[in-house]
């Protein structure tokens, strides 16, 4: 009987980055030949856990630096369920970064609605975060790690860097402030500035710096971002983050008749929203700059003057966008902690107080509308998608805080404009602010996600515009290179025809899985895992992933492939129905295809693999993700399982080219015949029992204890506590065949492993070193 040959890791790696060369000469050549080797060893561990559990093991690697920015499969040899775990989780692995120095420190975590938790840690050194380097790492409802994720900038040395700070942050904040052409006048800040300690690099030189944020709005609006150099004082970088809405937009007008929520305080009614968890509010700045500004409010419950026609739309428009972040992704206000939501009309920039201001901003604590000239924009937060794109910067900015240079900040905007389409909900309508864009131009817009090539962006990489990163090149291109992961998103949204599910990709995605020097190829690999998360067994994660291929990100699945992605037992395609036969293809020698069916009771199972053009191979597992059957033939002979199952349940078809064996011109033929009615009516059945190990169990230990409950189709074990020396000594169950169905070490507690059949058994083994508690069994369960 063969054996199935799995593809190594290495061979994965080589798809995406070149290895070190194999003879060096010099120190550095042997140190990164090291560094190699240890990231291989890590890797190497992670593919022998994901392959024992059923889990195929992906590796995306970073164009720039060559590390991985997205692992995914079955990562960590114990469950990771606080904070601390993830913190050693990731310092244990942090070879796969091949770093030098450092630990990685928890920053938050979160859990969101199907159960995962993602920790956000971010690379610490001598006690001060590394600027820019940050991972996330995923686990499932159980402490599994399934993905890792982020950026890492592996060239970050050792040293006291904490004895280099020499300058406090107040005295940081100072010199800030000092950098700044002010001319005399007072800042008027919108939020307290802050300053955080980091390690900066700063074209290859490694500083001890202060992250100075300072949010006002005069004398002129900003959201400066300042870099001062912690020892010595200098500015090291310095830009304004100001995020602004690109020149697009029809200026068709005000709208008619809205319906205002407002708040009556002795007699006046004021523009104030106390409907909603967060308070909406909105002030008018009376063509001058002062924020907030004043209150907008009236006599009466009716602002029908034309001082109030901006405050109107813009309050009307806030509520919409709120409501839509509130019902759809449970998020209250920007923070999801329920900030009031404060908007400014009829702003004008204070260095030129005559002039109408023709933009909208978000500033880091409000947001912003010029007056609007009328010649560029008239009466800008009219338009819905627009209010949408703004309120979609300040999400970004507390979640994957996506840097606002280059390609992250490209996507930053990118972002801002999908939600923005998402938010206006007319799926035809793909022009961002063409109702309030140069009002004399009828039809025109500041952007188009079908066509970004009408307003002079690039719709794919091969147009990439390589801006510098200044002010006058736009930061990198943030509103001109925005096109090309627009038009991916259009493609995206055309294909599967379903925005409802699509916003939901779109906003796990950016606040699950984005991080902050985010680029668009590691924009493709999170949309297509929170497609794989939310709709596993769908074509949604696939049709995202060739609408980025075609735009020139990333590579694609041949469109034969039908039912990609469906490489993991998580992303399995079903479920199929009984006696159909399914076509599709083995693509590549990495490619592996899962199916799943429901069989209704117990009885004979049959999968069929036929019309093979290679050596492929068929295996079935139960819904525990353990094999149950298989069929190995060698070449093309066709692959037949026959199964008995003990009860209704759950089961997982694997079809794989033996050695790597695929062909994208013949198409297999897959067929599952299983029950589909019941039989008679069964149920569970709890006793208490006593089944413990001894304590402590000894070196060289070896004993098995079973259950067993006649006329049961399976049963069930609680374990109160496990306790052994983890990747050593085993506490292994399996059924009355001898069939694993678990196996565990380290430490777990309160956990229940579910065996098919009448007869569970369950031994410990350790190794000739070290001991541990053991085992207790405190409940066991059976059904019939």
């Amino acid at each position: 009987m063969k054996k199935v040959l799995g593809i190594s890791v290495a061979a994965l790696l080589m798809l995406n980055t070149a290895m070190v060369g194999a003879a060096p000469n010099d120190n550095a050549s042997m140190k990164a030949i090291d560094k190699e080797a240890k990231k291989m060893k890590v890797l190497e561990k992670f593919s022998e856990k994901s392959q024992s559990s059923g889990k195929e093991l992906k590796v995306y690697t970073n164009g720039a630096n060559g590390n991985p920015s997205f692992i995914t499969g079955n990562l960590a040899e114990s469950s990771v369920k606080t904070a601390k775990d993830a913190e050693n989780f990731m310092t244990q692995n942090k070879d796969v970064f091949k770093l030098d120095a450092g630990s990685f420190v928890n920053k938050s975590a979160e859990t969101d609605k199907l159960g995962m938790k993602h920790y956000k840690t971010r690379l610490v050194i001598d006690g001060i975060p590394v600027y820019g380097s940050e991972v996330i790492i995923h686990t499932d409802a159980n402490g599994n790690v399934y993905a890792v994720n982020g950026n890492v900038n592996s060239q970050a040395p050792a040293g006291s860097w904490s004895k280099e700070f020499k300058l406090a942050a107040d005295k940081a904040i100072k010199t800030a402030e000092g950098s700044l052409d002010l001319k005399g006048k007072n800042i008027e800040y919108t939020a307290a500035p802050t300053a955080e300690a980091y390690l900066y690099n700063k074209d290859g030189k490694w500083l001890p710096v202060y992250y100075v944020t300072m949010q006002f709005l005069s004398p002129f609006p900003a959201n400066m971002k300042v870099f001062v150099n912690a020892s010595n004082g200098n500015i090291v970088e310095s830009r304004n983050e100001l995020k602004k809405s690109s020149t697009t937009g029809t200026g068709v007008g005000l709208y008619g008749t809205r319906n205002l929520n407002l708040d009556l305080v002795s007699g006046k009614y004021y523009m104030r929203d106390l409907t909603h968890p967060a308070t909406v509010e909105t002030y008018t700045a009376n063509y001058g700059s002062t924020l907030p500004g004043t209150m907008v409010s009236d006599t009466d419950n009716n602002f029908n003057s034309t001082a109030q026609f901006d405050a109107v739309d813009v309050h009307y428009n806030t509520a919409v966008v709120y409501n839509f972040y509130k019902d759809n992704f449970n998020r209250n206000s920007y923070d999801n902690n329920g900030t009031t939501l404060k908007s400014t009309v009829l702003y004008r920039d204070p260095q030129y107080p005559n002039d109408p201001y023709d933009n909208a901003f978000w500033n880091g604590s409000q947001m912003v509308y010029g007056d609007g000239s009328g010649t560029y924009f008239k009466h800008i937060g009219s338009a819905l998608d627009v209010v949408g794109h703004e309120f979609t910067h300040a999400i970004t900015e507390r979640t994957a805080n996506l840097a606002y240079e280059n390609q992250s900040g490209a996507l930053n905007e990118s972002m801002s404009d999908v939600f923005g389409y998402f938010i206006e909900g007319q799926p035809t309508d793909w022009l961002m602010g063409e109702d309030v864009w140069t009002p004399s131009t009828p039809g025109d817009a500041l952007r188009s996600l079908q066509d970004p090539t009408l307003y002079n962006q690039p719709a794919t990489m091969a147009d990439y515009k390589n801006l510098p990163n200044t002010e006058s090149g736009d930061w990198g291109g943030v509103h001109t290179n925005s096109g090309i992961p627009n038009k991916a998103f259009y493609l995206a949204a055309t294909s599967i025809n379903d925005n409802t599910k699509l916003e939901q990709v779109y906003y796990r995605a950016l606040t699950t899985y984005l991080t902050q020097y985010a680029q668009f190829a590691d924009a493709k690999t999170a949309l297509v895992q929170a497609a794989n998360d939310l709709y596993p067994g769908t074509t949604i994660a696939q049709k995202i992933s060739d609408a980025f291929t075609q735009v020139g990100i990333g590579s694609s699945t041949p469109s034969q492939d039908t039912y990609e992605s469906n490489n993991t037992l998580a992303t399995a395609y079903g479920p199929l129905t009984s006696g159909t036969a399914y076509s599709s293809y083995i693509y590549s020698a990495s490619d592996v295809d899962y199916y799943y069916f429901n069989a209704a009771a117990g009885g004979t199972i049959t999968v069929n693999l036929t019309n093979l053009p290679k050596d492929y191979d068929l295996y079935l597992y139960n819904s525990a993700g353990t094999q149950v059957a298989k069929s190995e033939n060698g070449s093309t002979t066709s692959e037949a399982i026959s199964y008995t199952a003990s009860a209704a349940g759950k089961f997982y078809v694997k079809v794989v080219g033996y050695s790597g064996a695929y062909s994208t011109s013949t198409a297999y033929s897959l067929k599952a015949t299983y029950p589909t009615s019941g039989g008679p009516t069964q149920q569970w059945y709890y006793e208490t029992v006593s089944l413990s190990s001894p304590h402590n169990y000894t070196n060289s230990y070896s004993a098995t204890q079973t259950y067993t409950k006649t006329g049961a189709t399976k049963v069930s074990l609680h374990f109160s506590r496990l306790e052994t020396e983890a990747n050593y000594d085993f506490v292994t169950v399996t059924d009355k065949n001898g069939n694993v169905i678990g196996k565990y070490s380290g430490t777990k507690a309160a956990f229940t492993v579910e065996v098919p059949g009448d007869t569970a058994k369950i031994t410990l083994t350790s190794d000739s070193s070290v001991t541990g508690y053991g085992y207790d069994i405190d409940q066991a369960g059976y059904y019939q």
